[in-house]
């Protein structure tokens, strides 16, 4: 069988669930594995989110009900819950809900990409954006995020912004570098792109920001550009599997981003929706994650500084920290990332998440969600200083 599309799927492995895998693997073999992999909290979920989608569940007309966009009682929540924390008033029709932002993102690009276009993505990058953008045809372009100082390299951006770019993706707290983009900075992109190209800012790890609060797009008042804002329940409200998202988008992209719903999701599940409205009120349960994982962040700086091969990357919000491997993987001839994380995972049962993932070749991405995480430090440490 022939595929319809010069997509290399095998070299597009997103390889976070090759050594998730790996992990399962080495564990049904009763090895004692630590998994710095997926960004999915250890801790369980809210007793609230439970029993609000328990309640759902047992009722029929809950469970039942179907709206391509999403619940409207979850999209008027969402309206409340930004008027509250911004100070904006945004219609709940323009709060489209998804499963996760994932296939937000692929629906997002099928609809503003076509194979003549451009698509600015920041490097490194989440994978998804990459991937979407392949799925669209589009041709994919790169600004750079500087690892030392975190911040957008304005530079990177004018010089690959052209007059094919027709979307730009922002991420703040990004993954997988954990930086945060200034306002200055934000509306500087928006100065250049000017109106030309919708900017999508994905804001899934805006409750979890370590030393200052990250700047919302909804914030930034009148702008020359377009904007669209992503976010999802899946990292501070702890609802990984459970997969609800949303974004928020202007009025000429409610009916077209619905009706591809209409066809491709038709509803996402209405006890999941009650869970995320049930979220909204659980504030307080973010500030404890983030606690909690700006120590384990402060616990890998000052661990892994001892070690002379590996420059930590300092995360200032998100899940993840990331691990610059290079002096090391030149040290012992180790070609790949996904080779790196390999020997990590067969001599010390710690499954990380090769670099090349996100565009960053001789780097790792560990996730702070685990509760052997420093455990998990200490075997690094001891591989690494070997």
């Amino acid at each position: 069988m022939q595929l319809r599309t010069s997509i290399d799927f095998h070299e597009q492995r997103f390889l976070m669930f090759v050594l998730d895998q790996m992990a399962y693997d080495y564990e049904q073999d009763h090895k004692d594995v630590i998994r710095m992999t997926l960004g999915k909290s250890e801790l369980p979920l809210h007793p609230q989110i439970t029993a609000a989608m328990e309640e759902a569940l047992v009722d029929f007309q809950k469970s039942s009900q179907v709206f391509p966009a999403g619940l409207p009682e979850l999209r008027e929540k969402l309206s409340q819950y930004y008027r509250q924390k911004y100070d904006v008033s945004i219609p709940s029709r323009q709060f489209i809900i998804g499963s996760g932002t994932s296939s937000i993102f692929r629906n997002l690009f099928q609809l503003l990409l076509g194979r003549e276009d451009e698509v600015l993505l920041p490097s490194p990058y989440y994978s998804l954006y990459h991937f979407s953008a392949l799925l669209a045809g589009a041709k994919i372009k790169y600004y750079q995020i500087n690892p030392d100082t975190m911040r957008v390299d304005l530079q990177s951006f004018r010089e690959n912004f052209t007059p094919h770019t027709k979307v730009v993706v922002t991420n703040s707290p990004g993954n997988p570098l954990g930086n945060m983009i200034s306002r200055e900075e934000m509306l500087e992109i928006d100065t250049l792109v000017n109106g030309q190209a919708v900017i999508i800012h994905d804001e899934i790890y805006a409750n979890m920001s370590f030393d200052s609060d990250p700047v919302s797009a909804v914030q930034l008042g009148q702008t020359k550009s377009t904007f669209i804002t992503t976010n999802a329940f899946s990292k501070g409200y702890r609802m990984y599997a459970r997969r609800v998202g949303y974004c928020i988008v202007p009025e000429a992209l409610i009916e077209p981003l619905t009706v591809i719903q209409h066809h491709t999701m038709l509803t996402l599940d209405p006890v999941v929706q009650y869970g995320a409205i049930a979220a909204l009120d659980l504030q307080s349960e973010i500030e404890d994650l983030v606690d909690l994982y700006r120590d384990r962040r402060d616990y890998t700086v000052n661990r892994l500084a001892q070690v002379m091969d590996v420059k930590v990357n300092r995360s200032n919000g998100g899940f993840y920290i990331t691990l610059d491997c290079s002096a090391y993987m030149n040290k012992h001839g180790i070609l790949t990332s996904l080779e790196l994380a390999t020997r990590i995972m067969e001599s010390t049962y710690v499954a990380t998440v090769p670099g090349s993932d996100f565009g960053l070749p001789s780097s790792l991405r560990l996730s702070f969600s685990s509760l052997k995480y420093k455990e998990g430090i200490e075997r690094l440490v001891d591989f690494f200083t070997d």
